[in-house]
Order: C-alpha cells, then sequence, then structure tokens
C-alpha cells in the first residue's frame, strides 16, 4: 500500500511539474505575442522624432555583430563573405534611410518631410547602381527608391514616387534601360516606369516634386502587384500569399521598350514568396514567414512545371524577413527587412545591409 502511495506521489508530482512548464511557457508565449502585436500596432501610427534634415545611409548594426549573427546561416554566411575581404565592408551595403528619408507627407504638394518609418522592400541592380524600394510604414509619406553607388558603396540620393503603394518589386530591363516598379492605384495592381536617364537627372531639392513615370499599366490579369524581375525581355510579375500558392504573370516587353499587357502566361509557386530571379539553368524564389528564418528555393529553369515543393532541388535558410533577391552575374544580392523600425525590435534577426552572395558558392555547397 506505501508503494502504491509513493508511485502516485512520483506520478503526482511529475504532472504538476509539466503542468507548471506548460503554464510558464503559455504566459511566455502570450506576452510575447502581445508585446509584438502592440509594437506592430503601435509603430503603424506613430513614427519617431526626426533628428535628421535628410536622408542619412547609415548603420544600425556594426557589421561585426552582424557577421557573427550571419553564423545562424552557414551556407549564406560562406556565400556572402568568403573571398570578400578585398571588397568594402566584404561586400556588402548599408541600406540607407532606415533612420531618415527625405521625402513628402502624400498629397501636400511642393514641400519636404522627414519619414522615420521607411521599410525596404524591392531590389535591383543596373551597370552603375543598386537600387532599394521603400514604402512609409506609418502609410502617411511617399514611397521612394534609394540611389546606391554600385562601386562605392555610398548613397546617392533618393527618388520619390507618386503614390505611397507598398512597392514590393523593382527590376531594371537592360536593353531599354528602363526601370520597372510594382504599384497599386486604386486597388487595382499596376506596374511604372521610369528610364534610368530620368533616374540620372532627378533631383527631389531642386523642386520637391516626385518623379514623373515614362509609362504605366494597369494589370488586370493578376491579384496584386507584390514583386517583379526582368529576364529575357519579359517582365514576371507575382503577388505574396501565406497560405496558399501564388501565381507568376510573364508580361512580354515589346521592341520600343513598351509592356505588352494584353497577352500573359502564368505559373503557379509556393507560398510565401517575396521575391524571384534567373540564374543560368535555375530559377530562385525567396521567401518570408514572419518572425521564423527566411528561405530560398531553387527550381529548374522551366516554367512549364508548376514552382512547388516537389520540383524544388535546394532550400536553403536565410535570415528572417528576407525581401526581393536580384541576379548580376554570379552574384545573389538579397535584401532585409527586419532592420526597418516597424520591425527591429520584433525581428529575431535584424540586417541593415544588402548581402552579395556568390551563387557558385550558395548553390554547390547548400542541401536540401
Amino acid at each position: 500500500m506505501k508503494n502504491r502511495h509513493k508511485k502516485e506521489n512520483k506520478s503526482t508530482k511529475k504532472h504538476r511539474r509539466i503542468f507548471w512548464i506548460f503554464v510558464f511557457f503559455l504566459v511566455v508565449g502570450i506576452g510575447v505575442t502581445s508585446y509584438i502585436l502592440l509594437f506592430s500596432a503601435y509603430t503603424r501610427r506613430v513614427e519617431r522624432e526626426a533628428i535628421a534634415t535628410g536622408t542619412v545611409q547609415e548603420e544600425i548594426y556594426s557589421f561585426k555583430s552582424r557577421r557573427d549573427l550571419l553564423s545562424l546561416t552557414p551556407e549564406v554566411k560562406r556565400a556572402a563573405l568568403y573571398g570578400r575581404a578585398t571588397e568594402i565592408d566584404y561586400g556588402t551595403y548599408i541600406i540607407p534611410g532606415l533612420n531618415a528619408t527625405e521625402t513628402q507627407v502624400f498629397g501636400e504638394k511642393n514641400t519636404s518631410s522627414i519619414c522615420t518609418s521607411m521599410t525596404p522592400q524591392g531590389l535591383a541592380v543596373t551597370e552603375d547602381y543598386l537600387l532599394v524600394t521603400a514604402y512609409c510604414h506609418t502609410n502617411t509619406h511617399n514611397s521612394v527608391i534609394y540611389v546606391i553607388d554600385k562601386k562605392t558603396h555610398e548613397f546617392v540620393k533618393e527618388i520619390v514616387l507618386r503614390n505611397k503603394s507598398h512597392v514590393g518589386g523593382i527590376a531594371y530591363d537592360t536593353i531599354h534601360n528602363n526601370i520597372w516598379i510594382s504599384c497599386m492605384s486604386r486597388g487595382i495592381p499596376q506596374v511604372n516606369a521610369i528610364t534610368l536617364e530620368q533616374l540620372k537627372n532627378y533631383c527631389f531639392q531642386n523642386s520637391h516634386q516626385p518623379i514623373s513615370y515614362s509609362q504605366s499599366y494597369d494589370l488586370y490579369a493578376i491579384t496584386r502587384n507584390s514583386f517583379l524581375t526582368y529576364h529575357n525581355n519579359a517582365l514576371y510579375i507575382g503577388y505574396y500569399t501565406s497560405n496558399s500558392a501564388s501565381v507568376l504573370e510573364e508580361y512580354d516587353i515589346t521592341e520600343d521598350g513598351t509592356l505588352q499587357t494584353s497577352t500573359v502566361d502564368d505559373d503557379t509557386i509556393t507560398t510565401g514568396q517575396q521575391g524571384v530571379a534567373f540564374y543560368k539553368n535555375r530559377i530562385l524564389t525567396s521567401h518570408s514567414y514572419g518572425v521564423l528564418p527566411g528561405s530560398l528555393k531553387v527550381f529548374p529553369n522551366s516554367l512549364q512545371m508548376l514552382l512547388e515543393e516537389d520540383t524544388m532541388l535546394q532550400k536553403i535558410r536565410f535570415p528572417s524577413k528576407l525581401e526581393q533577391i536580384y541576379v548580376d552575374g554570379d552574384d545573389l544580392y538579397v535584401l532585409f527587412e527586419s532592420a526597418a523600425y516597424g520591425y527591429r525590435y520584433t525581428s529575431l534577426t535584424q540586417f541593415d545591409r544588402i548581402l552579395k552572395l556568390n551563387l557558385n558558392t550558395l548553390l554547390t555547397n547548400s542541401t536540401n
């Protein structure tokens, strides 16, 4: 009888211990979730006070601390840093405007305003520049494009856009020298273009006017325009979804550089997609899952097949809040939104830099 009571007491204590452990993690989980939700709600309404008078390009975290943080994703760290010791900051680029961006309050013409909540989204690479799109997290200011010198890694200027759209994608047509930008207008997906010459000549401080678009198209064959890329004289435009398969539309570019929107081809892609890029015989897609690690998925370069898990060749773990990717030669440039004010204090990892990854290293050393 005594032995039975002892066994019951041990069993009861064990169950109590498990119960209290469960309660502890439940309380912690509720606390963390509440913090994230409250902070997210706050940063969507309130911006920090501006202490700068123009767009600033300054690191939020030291390069050494971000290099150490990359140890959590060793394949990315190897492709980003190996063999780049002679390059500026190992080939990385500080994202401008994270603390202050000169733009204007949407709807207020001929004015200038400082936004402290710009959130980077899109990335493109030209012969001379890196172009990064960003939107105002509080939905107050016009969206912008940051122009970064490809060689010196220094911020050149901001391009103020005509709307406050999410601008999730940007692409560069290397043949016609047009820069294409994802937008939404009146609830309708839209893609707009500016010429490279326009970008070079534009100066917001001279006129306090947004840049004019050289081309603009409403896209009725797609639900949203979340991201895009240029490949083989066509734009590939898709949209982000977290709970169902996304769609990637192909829009041909005509000989004169205009977009053919009457006939499109569509393909199904996996969920959570933030960007797409083409590299030799591969299609690369970037994916983000909130605070969880992001991923790069690699598929055969054949849009005749569905870009789904069963056709995937590789899946590479990335830091969280991965945004657009862009291929330039044998390098893959990758952008994160995790260092933006709206996400800086709720992300598990924060990257205030664009990384340049050697694709030969990344795809050779990676495993599924």
